[in-house]
Order: C-alpha cells, then sequence, then structure tokens
C-alpha cells in the first residue's frame, strides 16, 4: 500500500444510492457458509444496490496479491466480478487483517480500493467512511504494530517473504490476537 493510500481522498466520491455497506466478514475456506451467505448478497445487491462499500476485514487475513490464486479467494473475486459486471461498483477498503489487499485482487473482483478514511457523497449526504481500526488509540500494542505494517517499506519486505513463512506469521499473529482477547 503506498502512503497516498493511507490519507484521506482530496476530493468527495460521489456514488449513486442506494449504496449497501458491508465489513468484518473475515472470509475464510473455512467457513463456507459465510462465504455461500455472501454470495446471497451479491445476488440482491445485483437487484437492488447502485454501489457496494467492503470496509474492511473482508478477509480473516491477506498476506499478499499471489494469493489470488488460490481456489477460494478466486471464488470471491469472481462473485464481486459477477456483481461489478451487472453495473454495481465495487469498492474495498482495507481493514486491519486485510491491509497488503492489493491491485491485483481488486482488478480481478472489479473493484476499487479506497484510502482509508474516504468521504463520499450519496442521495445528498457526505458520509466519511472508515474501516475504524485507526480509532483504536487505547489500545496502544494494535496502534504500535499498526504504525509499522502500512509503513510501505516495511510491507515491502514482508511480501519479500515465501509465502508459506508469511501464512505462518499471519496464523501466529491471529493466534496471539485471540489468546490475548481472552485474558482477563
Amino acid at each position: 500500500m503506498s502512503p497516498a493510500a493511507s490519507t484521506p481522498a482530496a476530493s468527495v466520491l460521489a456514488v449513486e444510492a442506494p449504496a449497501w455497506f458491508i465489513s468484518d466478514l473475515h472470509l475464510t475456506p473455512g467457513m463456507p457458509r459465510t462465504l455461500a451467505a455472501f454470495e446471497r448478497v451479491l445476488e440482491r445487491a445485483a437487484e437492488q444496490a447502485r454501489t457496494l462499500f467492503i470496509l474492511g476485514d473482508f478477509f480473516e487475513f491477506w498476506i499478499g496479491d499471489e494469493e489470488s490464486e488460490a481456489p477460494f479467494p478466486r471464488a470471491v473475486a469472481a462473485a464481486l466480478a459477477r456483481l461489478s459486471a451487472c453495473g454495481v461498483p465495487v469498492y474495498l477498503m482495507h481493514g486491519n487483517r486485510d491491509f497488503l489487499l492489493g491491485p491485483r485482487f481488486a482488478r480481478e473482483a472489479g473493484a476499487t480500493l479506497l484510502p482509508d478514511p474516504t468521504v463520499i457523497d450519496c442521495a445528498g449526504h457526505r458520509v466519511v467512511l472508515t474501516h475504524g481500526d485507526m480509532l483504536c488509540t487505547d489500545d496502544t500494542r494494535y496502534m504500535r504494530f499498526r504504525h509499522w505494517t502500512r509503513k510501505a517499506w516495511i510491507q515491502r519486505l514482508f511480501l519479500a517473504l515465501p509465502l508459506s513463512w508469511r501464512l505462518g506469521i499471519a496464523r501466529k499473529l491471529r493466534s496471539d490476537s485471540e489468546a490475548g482477547r481472552q485474558r482477563p
């Protein structure tokens, strides 16, 4: 992600209503019912929505656009591309678990990556869209992690690692996060 992707948009994005908003799906191959429910939502969106915003944590984690080659992300991208082909623009914003979603996945999904935050104009209303993790200022440990992981040079180093190493790191971070939540 480039530094510009983490700064507010210089202009307001005008979108058609009705706009649909989703976030925190945490899609993963281990939860096929969640994917099926998401696909049903996309079918309805093709008939009823004019715009779809996915506001982060779309995937449980994303360790680089090479993941696009795997069957599960390919199926997700294809479902989004079908919606986009129906004339419904799809916008993706990074979350704290999928901040490495890149242009390859966006292109395959027929989606546009948005900076966090982004201001939209929809039905005459200006709305600020954000995933929201940048607002967790009391969680100093997470804010320190976020500070470092959003640096382009750190991301380049991470993405240079073999995919299997990145997957191991992501699973370890995820496990540590879950363990930290269970402590009193």
